[in-house]
């Protein structure tokens, strides 16, 4: 994994982390289009991240 796709990494960690925390405050405070679609957006960040972990684990 070179370091730009390192940070990039990073970046999407936080972006996910951001939008998990988006998607928990919005829920309780009735704003549900905002939390299902901050919580839909964690999601797929999430498998992204998760696909290319993996892509790169087999690599080694």
């Amino acid at each position: 994994m070179t370091e730009l796709e390192r940070k990039m990494y990073r970046f999407l960690l936080l972006v996910d982390g951001a939008a998990i925390l988006v998607s928990m405050v919005a829920g309780p405070l009735q704003h549900t289009a905002t939390a299902i679609g901050a919580a839909a957006s964690a999601g797929l960040i999430s498998v992204c991240l998760i696909a290319f972990g993996l892509y790169f684990w087999v690599k080694r």
